[in-house]
């Protein structure tokens, strides 16, 4: 939102700064992103936040969504309802402060009317129906789950270990990391990984696996002990605005964030280079999957181990890295 809440002299900020990530009329977004897939042949699925559109228009919206598309991207759905509730207030009064940013938050009939207002949305940007869902803030519990399913949302990618006690499942999920069948509509949880490094904003000492989080060392680690195990899924995440330096809110200058983006780059090359051993697939695919097999239920998974120097050695280093210079 850019500080727009609470600021009536900010707006939101658009996809020129915070999709694109434009330096230089460079794109270090969206843009870089897609490059650095389509040189190993990769597919990725980039979840799109849908209410921005009531803020920005439908146009520019429709831009980037075709972009992804053409690209050859899967794209599916994504929801921070701060967007929503600005396109809603009165345009003379104070911006103060979103109700809540999370759909898992609403309550009653108002939940499964804003999800189907986004499904409206998305399937006017896209041109098909998401099949596939991630929320906002990864914040999710049951009764959104049946709201996915009555919308024919195959899967949700919500479940973040690391943050339990934030409202991402908060009663828990059992076997980490694994795909699971909840509620008619199947989950599944970000790859967590177990650090000895004691953090007070991971929970457990679990942190998701990010390009952001975890180093390169960290990221090839998860992998190979993923497929050690016989682990059938790995799901990483990362965002469009990941690879830059922004310094301010407002994304008014950036620079390159260059340790995040080889980081982002050596796990596409690794992945590309073992191809025997890992299937890079777009969780669209995954839904596809799953909508023809539905006994494919894995229970199969396992929760990599770091160790405490190399996390400790990736926190020095992030530290230095948030400055920006």
């Amino acid at each position: 939102m850019g500080g727009a809440w609470g600021n009536s002299n900010l707006r939101p900020v658009g996809a020129d700064r915070r999709i694109y990530c434009y330096i230089d009329g460079k794109s270090h977004g969206i843009g870089w992103i897609c490059k650095e897939l389509n040189a190993r042949n990769l597919k990725a699925t980039f979840f799109a936040e849908v209410f921005g559109a009531l803020i920005f228009g439908e146009d520019e919206t429709r831009e980037w969504f075709q972009y992804l598309l053409d690209q050859g991207q899967d794209v599916q759905l994504h929801t921070h309802l701060s967007f929503y509730f600005f396109s809603q207030r009165a345009p003379s009064g104070p911006n103060s402060r979103a109700p809540t940013d999370n759909l898992a938050d609403i309550e009653g009939p108002l939940r499964g009317e804003l999800l189907e207002q986004a499904c409206e949305i998305f399937r006017r940007m896209a041109g098909y129906d998401p099949v596939a869902y991630r929320a906002g803030n990864w914040r999710m519990d049951r009764r959104l789950l049946q709201d996915l399913r009555a919308q024919g949302i195959v899967l949700d990618t919500s479940f973040n270990r690391g943050i339990q006690g934030s409202g991402s499942f908060d009663e828990g999920l059992d076997p980490l990391n694994a795909l699971q069948f909840i509620e008619g509509i199947w989950e599944l949880p970000v790859t967590v990984a177990h650090q000895g490094l004691p953090v007070d904003s991971v929970a457990d000492g679990l942190r998701a696996v990010t390009a952001t989080s975890l180093s390169r060392w960290e990221l090839q680690k998860v992998l190979d002990d993923s497929h050690a195990s016989g682990a059938t899924h790995v799901c990483i995440a990362f965002h469009s605005f990941h690879g830059v330096k922004p310094k301010d809110v407002q994304y008014t200058k950036m620079k390159p964030d260059r340790i995040v983006q080889r980081r982002f780059e050596f796990l596409l090359d690794y992945l590309a280079a073992n191809q025997d051993r890992f299937h890079v697939s777009t969780v669209g695919e995954l839904a596809g999957q799953l909508q023809t097999q539905p006994d494919m239920e894995e229970r199969r998974a396992s929760v990599p181990k770091l160790g405490f120097f190399h996390p400790l050695a990736r926190k020095l280093v992030q530290g230095i890295n948030s400055i920006y210079f």
